[in-house]
């Protein structure tokens, strides 16, 4: 979420003409946004500083012992799958993602709007579309095991369902507030 709501602003609606919804919605629905992401970078941080310990452990267990830890490997690479999906899907701000904009710097207010309006309701309706084969390719993957720990990969790439519903979600509101009057980047 891009900072404080435009109603934070300007204060609430005069009543003239039709409106967004209502100041006190807007304001919830960003706190809760904010909440979402707060608590994943909280995990995303986590799940690093166990990459990490495990990294450690494993490099010590090599050299100090002599021997050669699968597990580590497995467990490492389940949990950047994890911190990849989450951080993208509920941390990493619109602004922050990598983006072509060659074209958008160069055109007027008016018409970067419509442009961030059209790729967000492309992306959210192409993620909408995918959503119900995706979850249920992920529901599926409950025969395979990971081969070490024998982990369900539907476990394992659960994070994946969570990152589609979430970007399906933030886009949509990015395209609600951008067809607010009283939107501000």
């Amino acid at each position: 979420m891009r900072g404080p709501s435009a109603e934070h602003a300007t204060g609430p609606s005069s009543g003239t003409g039709p409106q967004s919804p209502e100041p006190g919605i807007v304001a919830r629905i960003e706190r809760l946004g904010q909440i979402v992401a707060h608590g994943a970078d909280r995990v995303c941080a986590l799940l690093f500083a166990l990459v990490f310990l495990i990294f450690c452990y494993k490099i010590a267990r090599r050299y100090l012992a002599g021997d050669a830890v699968a597990w580590a490997d497995e467990v490492s690479v389940v949990l950047f799958i994890w911190i990849v999906f989450l951080a993208n899907g509920l941390v990493v701000p619109e602004r922050r993602q990598i983006a072509f904009d060659l074209l958008h710097r160069h055109l007027a207010a008016r018409w970067q709007r419509r442009l961030e309006f059209s790729r967000a309701l492309l992306i959210a309706v192409i993620f909408a579309v995918c959503l119900p084969g995706t979850l249920d390719y992920i529901h599926s993957l409950w025969r395979e095991k990971t081969p070490v720990l024998l982990w369900r990969l539907d476990r394992v790439y659960a994070c994946f369902g969570v990152f589609a519903v979430a970007i399906v979600l933030r886009l949509a509101w990015t395209c609600l507030r951008l067809l607010r009057r009283d939107y501000h980047p």
